[in-house]
Order: C-alpha cells, then sequence, then structure tokens
C-alpha cells in the first residue's frame, strides 16, 4: 500500500517513520526503553498530548517539504501502529485526515510476521502475536466505525485479485484520479529502502502468493493458541477459518 500511495503523481507516501511508536515507547520488550526520547521527555511533565502534537507539527512540516521536493502536493503516512495511533494523528490533522485501514485475514498477518523474524520488535510467540494482531485490528475498526465519513476499510485480498478496481474506488474516496503508475512503478527504486517492505521492492507487481498462506504456515498447536483470540476478529470481517 505504501508503494501504490508513492507511486501517484500526487502523493508522497515515504518508508516507514517510527514517530509515535517511538515517542509512545511501543517497542515490546525494548532493553533500552529507559533511555528513548520517549522515556525522557517525561521529566517535562507535560501531557502526552502536548508534547505529541508538538513534534507532530514538525514532522507534518517536513512531510510537506518532502512532497515538494517530490513534485507533489499531499502526503500519506503509512505505518501498522496507525491503527492504534489514530486518534492522536486525527487530534493532530484537526480532523482532516483520512484513514485508510488494509484489512487482512488475522492468520495470514501472523503468518507474515513469522516470516519477517522480527522479534525485537513483535513478540515471538504464538499468542503475543495473536494479540498483537488483535489490539491493531480492533483498535482500528474502532476507529472506523467512529468516523466513517473519513475512513476507508480496504481489503487486501480484494486488492490483489482486482487491484486496479480497488484503487480507483480508493482514490474515489481520497479526492483523486487513479492512475495507472500506481500500479506500474511498484518496484521502482525511487521508493526508497523501507523498514516494511524488504520482499515488497522485489516485486513489480502485486503478489498472489501470500493470500491464505496460513493454512501451510502456521502449525497446528500455534493455530490452536491463537483461535480463541482471532476467530472473533476472523468472523466479524467474514474471513473463513477452515
Amino acid at each position: 500500500m505504501r508503494r501504490l500511495l508513492n507511486g501517484h503523481p500526487r502523493i508522497f507516501c515515504p518508508p516507514e517513520i517510527k514517530f509515535h511508536k517511538d515517542l509512545l515507547c511501543q517497542f515490546p520488550g525494548d532493553l533500552l526503553a529507559h533511555g528513548r526520547l520517549g522515556s525522557s521527555i517525561k521529566a517535562l511533565q507535560l501531557p502526552v498530548e502536548v508534547y505529541l502534537d508538538e513534534f507532530g507539527r514538525a514532522l507534518c512540516r517536513c512531510y510537506e517539504l518532502a512532497a515538494r521536493n517530490a513534485g507533489k502536493s499531499r502526503w500519506a503516512d503509512k505505518n501498522p501502529e496507525n491503527a492504534i495511533n489514530a486518534m492522536h494523528w486525527d487530534r493532530l490533522l484537526q480532523g482532516e485526515m483520512m484513514f485508510v485501514l488494509v484489512v487482512r485475514h488475522p492468520f495470514d498477518i501472523v503468518a507474515s510476521m513469522q516470516e519477517a523474524k522480527m522479534d525485537k520488535v513483535i513478540a515471538p510467540y504464538a499468542q503475543g502475536r495473536a494479540q498483537h494482531v488483535a489490539n491493531y485490528i480492533t483498535s482500528g475498526l474502532a476507529f472506523v466505525g467512529q468516523h466513517p465519513d473519513r475512513s476507508v476499510m480496504l481489503r487486501y485480498e480484494e486488492l490483489v485479485a482486482q487491484p486496479q478496481k480497488q484503487l480507483h474506488l480508493l482514490m474515489e474516496r481520497l479526492g483523486e484520479c487513479y492512475d495507472d503508475r500506481m500500479l506500474i512503478g511498484l518496484g521502482s527504486k525511487n521508493h526508497g529502502k523501507g523498514l516494511e517492505d524488504p520482499k515488497a521492492r522485489l516485486h513489480s507487481d502485486i503478489s498472489t502468493v501470500t493470500v491464505g498462506r496460513w493454512r501451510k504456515d502456521i502449525c497446528g498447536n500455534e493455530l490452536q493458541i491463537m483461535r480463541p483470540i482471532l476467530a472473533p476478529i476472523a468472523a466479524e470481517l467474514g474471513y473463513d477459518l477452515d
């Protein structure tokens, strides 16, 4: 999604920048958490919303300058943790944010997390990963429910199956026109190397191999552990668990 948006001639969407995650100390099990800015800034004894918004305004200004340098008029921020921090973005942008929530089969998300081996930032065990996914999806859905006029929910599986159709619909909601360059330039080096796309940058088109991967990538014991946590969310989103 980051590369698709960044491929639009009017939208600048850079690689993931860990803004809220750093300032809110949202890295689990971080051995250096006590020395991070998010911890030490508490010495100012200011409400968290105050320093989030002060730093946030500077970040937005940097996004605007970067977008201008890229010859674009709009910018977007892509981070998984935006799902749990949407309210902070919404406050910072004073209700002018368009929130795009990409949903996917919860077990497929866990399978991708296991492959990425991000054990230092995501729990390395089945229950922790399932709870991580559940928290993010639940928070994202809550924001969509509260702000349906400024939110778009896009299914990963539908994007993979019908990319042009889904991107047409997405762009319409964002007040933009679909542009073929969104798909043509997926593998371009112009997107830069991001934390989020060690595999995406190797593909020149949208890959279908990750749809339904959980059936072969997650063992039976892990499924049993994760099922009580993720089954209700999968059912709410209409995903099959068999």
